[in-house]
């Protein structure tokens, strides 16, 4: 790979529209269970590719970029629709409570 294509995949990968591409699922995920729009949920997508652990208000309320990431990792893993149901009831009242008290 030449220096040129090298940086150009690089840029890339933190270029938020690809990351809408390329994460469909995961973003959806984000966006359901922090309550995220799609490009907030990118931008945490590419504040925590690069190590970042805070990013907008909403990340931050919920726990930071690596909190909303793994807890939408695991959502979109579940293959199951009422295991997936059940995770999610559990985090958003997590979530409920987090808002009401702010």
């Amino acid at each position: 790979m030449t220096t040129n294509n090298a940086r150009s995949a690089f840029l890339r990968s933190y270029h938020v529209p690809a990351i809408l591409l390329h994460y469909p699922r995961l973003v959806r995920a984000m966006r359901g269970i922090a309550g995220l729009n799609g490009m907030e949920a990118a931008k945490c997508i590419r504040d925590f590719k690069a190590g970042r652990r805070w990013s907008s208000e909403a990340v931050n309320r919920y726990g930071g970029t690596h909190r909303v990431t793994t807890d939408a990792w695991k959502c979109r893993r579940t293959p199951n629709v009422l295991a997936r149901s059940a995770a999610l009831d559990g985090l958003l009242n997590v979530c409920v409570c987090v808002r009401t008290e702010l």
